[in-house]
């Protein structure tokens, strides 16, 4: 039964508010006028409030994989599916308590957990609404809960992992190159200018800094305003499907990058393939999950022909062979899964040695990364000193 959040007055004129249940607006109107209560709104919890508004929001990743294991605990201790939901809705942050409240009322209509997950777009990932609904078709809901969660953590750990990676490069590269520019727009021109006034002939490292800050000042708004329009166009060709792939492609072919990317890719087939089959789904809808979640568009591709190929009789790991998107690690470990009928365990165990290889490679990147920049950094600072003092010797040494 829906539940509906009022405000109002009672007999005695004080402010009051809660929740009450009812089939309708007018029904739960009306059971509040019984209580001699009069309503000034009342809303439907079901229903999200305006995100501008800040009171209503999706959840992150972790916090969904956090609900999502508890609804799984409470389902193996034995309570209903109705009531668990209920007591999920009791104990969610006010953000996000419209979404299990949306569930919740969907359940006591007949829905099932998964087609109610599915009527919140944007909330819930498909390949997460895929094994629940394998989950309840084999009567093991609570495992694939917990399932859907540990992957949701390990994929909210990876991503934390590389922003962690990438943010100190990153604040480096870009607050040494605005000193730089700074630098060449306003105070190198300020400097130069008794040089020039000198009439010497200034060394070749003055007159190139001369150029660039010349360039910066004549040219500086026009370029800034190509390379706006380059990144626009580079989003616009990246938007469309066959631009994605392109670009992927080229990523790919990246020596320390690309293989780091096939094997981030990869870790992930393996970790959402094994998850979707331990949910108890056969192998090709295993498949075409695990196409949706892969974010790559190569790799979805490459995952549909799989999912073709064992549709007509094919196995896994003979789909899989011939493509360089994929690790030979993963043919092995597909092909001994398929023989010996632990695939989704073989699949996760190639997963985990994927992951320490990702590790291992965002580590390495990471440490050469950083004294990188800053070498980087130092240099062009270096660049700026040189071209500045060169002329400032020569001078002296005319005066002497």
């Amino acid at each position: 039964m829906p539940s509906y959040a009022y405000k109002g007055l009672d007999a005695s004129g004080r402010t009051v508010s809660g929740h009450v249940e009812a089939e309708g607006p007018r029904s739960a109107r009306q059971r509040l006028r019984d209580r001699g209560l009069f309503v000034s709104s009342l809303e439907d919890e079901a229903r999200p409030r305006s995100n501008a508004a800040g009171k209503q929001r999706n959840p992150g990743t972790v916090q969904l994989a956090r609900n999502l294991r508890q609804l799984g605990t409470l389902l193996r201790a034995g309570i209903p599916l109705v009531e668990s939901v209920t007591s999920l809705r009791r104990q969610a942050l006010p953000a996000h308590r419209w979404i299990w409240e949306s569930l919740r009322r969907q359940l006591v209509e007949g829905s099932s957990l998964a087609d109610a997950m599915a009527s919140q777009p944007g909330v819930f990932p498909s390949m997460y609404i895929g094994m629940i609904r394998a989950g309840e078709a084999s009567g093991t809901l609570d495992q694939v809960l917990n399932r859907v969660a540990s992957y949701a953590e390990d994929s909210a750990r990876w991503q934390a992992r590389l922003r962690s990676a990438m943010t100190y490069p990153l604040v480096m590269a870009v607050t040494g190159t605005a000193i730089v520019v700074f630098l060449l727009a306003y105070v190198v021109p300020q400097i130069t200018r008794v040089f020039v006034e000198s009439k010497q002939t200034l060394p070749l490292p003055t007159r190139a800094l001369m150029a660039l800050a010349d360039l910066l000042v004549n040219y500086g708004l026009l370029g800034l305003l190509v390379l706006i329009a380059a990144f626009g166009l580079l989003r616009w060709y990246w938007r469309s499907p066959s631009g994605r792939r392109r670009l992927e492609g080229v990523a790919l072919r990246l020596p320390v990058l690309g293989t780091l990317r096939r094997n981030l890719y990869g870790a992930r087939f393996c970790h959402t393939l094994s998850a979707t089959l331990s949910g108890g789904l056969p192998l090709v809808d295993a498949l075409e999950i695990t196409r949706g979640s892969m974010g790559s568009e190569l790799m979805s591709d490459l995952v549909g022909e799989t999912a073709v190929a064992v549709r007509g009789g094919g196995s896994l790991a003979a789909a899989l062979e011939n493509s360089p998107l994929v690790h030979p690690l993963v043919v092995d470990m597909a092909a001994a899964g398929e023989r010996s009928g632990e695939l989704e365990n073989l699949l996760e165990r190639a997963a985990g040695a994927m992951d320490e290889e990702v590790d291992t490679a965002v580590q390495t990147l990471s440490a050469i990364m950083e004294p990188a920049v800053v070498l980087v950094m130092a240099g062009m600072v270096l660049f700026v000193l040189l071209a500045v003092m060169l002329p400032v010797f020569e001078m002296n040494q005319l005066v002497r």
